[in-house]
C-alpha cells in the first residue's frame, strides 16, 4: 500500500509540473510583436495630399505660361494695329498731297503760282519755292513710310524750319506729333498737335490733331481739357469725329 501510494503521488507530480511549463495563453489576447519585426509603412492616405499639392502647382505653372502667351499675343496685336494705323494714315496723306501737288504743278501765267495756305487763307509764293517745299515734304514723308523714323523727325523738322508759311507746315507738325505719340512722348507730341490746332485751325489736318491733343491730354492726366478737345472733334462728320466720339464713351 505504501508503495502504490508513493506511486500516485510521484505520478500526480509530474503532471502538476509537465503543465506548468507549458506556456499559457489568455483567450482572445493577440501575442506581442517581436521586438525585431519590420515596422509597417507610413499610412496611404497621406501620399495624395502630397501628390495634389503638387499637380496644383503644375496646373498653376501651366496658367502663367498660358497667360504670358496671351499677353505677348495682345501686345503683338496693339503693335500690328498701330502700325497699320500709321499705314492707313500715311496712304491718305499720300494720296491728298499727290492731288494737292498736282494742282501746283499745273501751268500758270505769272511767275508766281497761288495756293492755298496751310491756314486756309489764299498765297502767293514763288512756283519754285512751292515745288522744292513739295519735294522736301515729300521726301521727308517717304522716310517716314520707309520706317526711317529718326530722319524723318529731322526732315520734318527741318522742313518747318525752312517752309515756316510753307503749304505742307501742318501736314508736318501732324506728323511729328504721331511719330512722338508712338514713341510714348507725349510732351513733343502735345506741342506738336497744338501748333496744328492753334495756328492752322482751317486746315484739313486740324480735326485729326484736335482728336490726337485730346487723347493726349488725358493721357498726361489733364482730363477736363482732354473732354473739350474731344467734344469738340466730335462735332463734325470725319472720322475724327467718330473716333472722338467713341473714345468719350469709353473714357468719361
Amino acid at each position: 500500500m505504501r508503495i502504490q501510494a508513493g506511486s500516485v503521488f510521484f505520478g500526480l507530480f509530474l503532471s502538476i509540473s509537465a503543465q506548468a511549463a507549458a506556456p499559457v495563453e489568455e483567450i482572445g489576447v493577440q501575442p506581442a510583436r517581436p521586438v525585431n519585426a519590420v515596422p509597417q509603412a507610413p499610412l496611404p492616405a497621406a501620399l495624395p495630399q502630397t501628390s495634389d499639392v503638387h499637380y496644383q502647382l503644375q496646373l498653376l505653372q501651366d496658367e502663367i505660361r498660358t497667360l504670358r502667351g496671351m499677353v505677348e499675343e495682345l501686345n503683338y496685336e496693339v503693335s500690328q494695329l498701330k502700325a497699320r494705323q500709321m499705314d492707313d494714315y500715311m496712304d491718305i496723306d499720300r494720296r491728298l498731297s499727290a492731288i494737292s501737288a498736282g494742282g501746283a504743278a499745273s501751268p500758270v501765267r505769272s511767275s508766281s503760282a497761288k495756293v492755298v495756305g496751310t491756314s486756309g487763307d489764299a498765297g502767293s509764293v514763288p512756283a519754285a519755292v512751292a515745288s522744292d517745299e513739295a519735294e522736301h515734304y515729300s521726301h521727308a514723308y517717304n522716310q517716314l513710310k520707309a520706317g526711317k523714323i529718326t530722319e524723318s523727325i529731322a526732315l520734318f523738322k527741318e522742313h518747318n524750319a525752312k517752309y515756316p508759311n510753307g503749304k505742307y507746315v501742318a501736314n508736318s507738325y501732324y506728323w511729328l506729333g504721331e511719330i512722338y505719340v508712338l514713341q510714348g512722348q507725349l510732351e513733343p507730341a502735345r506741342q506738336s498737335f497744338s501748333m496744328v490746332v492753334d495756328n492752322y485751325p482751317a486746315h484739313r489736318k486740324a480735326s485729326d490733331s484736335t482728336f490726337k491733343l485730346g487723347q493726349v491730354y488725358y493721357l498726361l492726366g489733364d482730363k477736363a481739357k482732354a473732354k473739350a478737345l474731344l467734344d469738340k472733334a466730335a462735332e463734325g462728320n470725319d472720322n475724327s469725329a467718330r473716333l472722338a466720339r467713341s473714345y468719350l464713351k469709353e473714357n468719361f
